[in-house]
């Protein structure tokens, strides 16, 4: 078994050398996949799935004139067993649909992921992405759901609603679900409309991208709740009143806790790699290193961690710098505050 998952083929298609040379790195990095093609057109794409066996391409949306999209649909008439993964910048339901979106009449295949440029940085979420996709057909990016809705926002579901939507979230059709339920068909498509509307998902009734994207949004949501887990933080700040007020003002809110705090960098850096906390706040002057030094370091050790930066000078120059760097965000100090962190958290780069 090892053997085999170690021999995934994976062609990467982006015409940016140095985006493209990034993300082939991170797929041999996994150690169970291979790179057989790392191309920057279209067209060298489709040469490549008809010489070559390929398992799974990473595509990018934006390829010189061309779509991505319409790429991986190119790709998948000529190798109908290849997934294809859209990965972009841009976050939009649209964009999910088109994606997803299936015309059999058309010969169109649908596509099965939508991913977040900056998330291809981890080999081991890259394996996860691709175990998604194969227990579940599809995957979409869970900041692009966190950024379509706020869990607080979600209108509540009624019993038979949440009944319903686990059943989706598992894969079960209508049928199956009406058998589960002891209702009838016409009763489960009912409870689905309404499920689309809480869940503020629109499009054509029969387009079949947005039962996708619904199973998705449930799964997130389910695990959300069950979890009910705590963000962990660590606070690298060398100024004692600041840090004093950031360790007050997360312990004033249930949804945060304090890990550590350390006034230096090296020795926030140990502490971060000790605890592996959900998020690190990142003082940009610091007595050993400055702030974008030590997030690289830490982004390096653990990249999935999210980093934010601040300063006590408002500075477009600092901003560039920590995105550069790998923080989700820069924020002038008096602008921290805990409900400001825990939206940025989840939904970033607003």
């Amino acid at each position: 078994m090892q053997a085999e998952t170690q021999s995934i083929p994976v062609l990467v298609v982006d015409d940016q050398l140095v985006q493209r040379e990034g993300i082939a790195r991170v797929v041999e990095a996994t150690g169970m996949m291979r790179v057989v093609g790392a191309v920057s057109s279209g067209e060298e794409a489709l040469r490549v799935v008809e010489s070559t066996p390929v398992d799974l391409a990473l595509v990018d949306l934006v390829l010189h004139e061309q779509n991505g999209t319409e790429v991986g649909r190119a790709l998948r008439q000529i190798r109908p067993e290849l997934k294809v993964i859209i990965y972009t910048r841009e976050k939009s339901m649209v964009l999910a649909s088109e994606i997803f979106r299936e015309q059999k009449d058309l010969a169109q295949p649908g596509l099965q992921g939508y991913l977040l440029t900056r998330n291809i940085s981890s080999s081991d979420y890259l394996i996860q992405i691709y175990q998604q996709v194969n227990n579940f057909g599809q995957f979409i990016d869970p900041d692009i759901l966190r950024w379509h809705f706020r869990f607080a926002e979600l209108e509540p579901l009624t019993p038979r609603e949440e009944e319903c939507a686990l059943l989706i979230a598992r894969g079960l059709s209508n049928v199956q679900i009406a058998d589960r339920m002891i209702v009838t068909r016409r009763r489960v498509e009912n409870l689905i409309n309404s499920l689309y509307l809480k869940f503020r998902i629109s499009g054509d009734p029969g387009d079949p991208a947005r039962r996708v994207i619904l199973a998705e949004s449930i799964r997130l949501l389910e695990g959300y709740h069950n979890s009910n887990r705590v963000l962990g933080v660590v606070i690298i700040e060398d100024q004692e009143e600041q840090r004093l007020h950031l360790i007050a003002e997360f312990e004033h809110d249930k949804r945060f806790k304090v890990l550590a705090a350390a006034v230096e960098a090296e020795a926030g850096i140990r502490l971060v790699s000790e605890m592996k906390p959900d998020l690190v706040l990142v003082d940009v002057r610091l007595p050993d290193m400055d702030g974008f030094q030590a997030t690289r370091q830490i982004l390096k050790n653990l990249p999935n961690t999210r980093v934010i930066l601040n300063s006590a000078v408002a500075s477009s120059v600092y901003q560039q710098q920590s995105i550069q760097s790998g923080a989700i965000a820069f924020f002038p100090k008096r602008q921290l505050t805990s409900n400001r962190i825990f939206d940025l958290y989840y939904s970033p780069d607003e």
